[in-house]
């Protein structure tokens, strides 16, 4: 595909593709016959994916995809939330989240621990280790048998708009979006809502009611009450 991708793309120097290929970088397009069907239906599908690991995780129908999204700012009781339900999942899941500080690093970190696939969708470029301190996952999920994809090329930097771009495809992936822990303003809210525009799922973990939250709005609205892996059984 490599070499395809060479021949189509030919604003990359020899030089940059050269750079490319030794970071074990490769694409699909929606031309490809293996072009994840779920992405080809959201809004705006991105043409290309770049991706290092599993590429047919993207697209296999043994895997069942939960997102599991919230605050980069998280609490200890969001991060224990998430373990608890992560590590009842069924080994068939698969968890989709964008490798951000936060729930979403604990979503990735749980699910290798406990022997699950799992997808991170970034919102720079595929090469870019963002943030510095997720710098060792970025390379873990690979080697673990998952997949980092982006529709960002080499050396692409994230931008505020970028990163809440590429929650579409996070959600365009899941059947399933789980809100772990969310307050204010929050790009988890902006996950959700694209999932609720795809017409996919959408569990929320309850919050304290001291505190205005999301996940309680969404729950006041629908939204499914999720205080355990088992609350998730027939979402996704």
């Amino acid at each position: 595909m490599m070499e395809e991708f060479k021949n189509k793309r030919t604003h990359f120097s020899e030089e940059e593709m050269s750079k490319i290929e030794n970071l074990n970088i490769d694409a699909i397009t929606i031309l490809d016959k293996d072009y994840p069907d779920c992405l080809k239906n959201i809004e705006k599908p991105p043409f290309v994916l770049f991706y290092k690991g599993d590429r047919s995780l993207i697209n296999d129908p043994n895997y069942h995809y939960l997102a599991v999204v919230g605050s980069r700012n998280s609490t200890i009781y969001g991060e224990m939330m998430t373990i608890k339900i992560i590590k009842d999942l069924p080994k068939d899941t698969c968890i989709v989240s964008g490798l951000a500080k936060g729930i979403d690093r604990k979503a990735h970190e749980e699910g290798l621990k406990n022997g699950l696939k799992t997808i991170a969708v970034l919102g720079n470029g595929i090469d870019v280790e963002y943030p510095i301190c997720n710098k060792e996952l970025y390379k873990r999920i690979p080697k673990k048998g998952g997949l980092i994809i982006s529709e960002y090329p080499y050396g692409v930097v994230g931008t505020p708009t970028s990163f809440l771009v590429r929650n579409r495809i996070i959600a365009g992936l899941s059947k399933c979006i789980l809100l772990v822990e969310s307050y204010d303003r929050s790009g988890a809210v902006n996950t959700v809502n694209y999932a609720i525009y795809f017409g996919k799922n959408v569990g929320c973990v309850p919050s304290s009611a001291i505190k205005e939250s999301n996940p309680n709005k969404f729950i006041k609205d629908g939204a499914a009450l999720i205080e355990n892996a088992k609350d998730l059984e027939g979402l996704y």
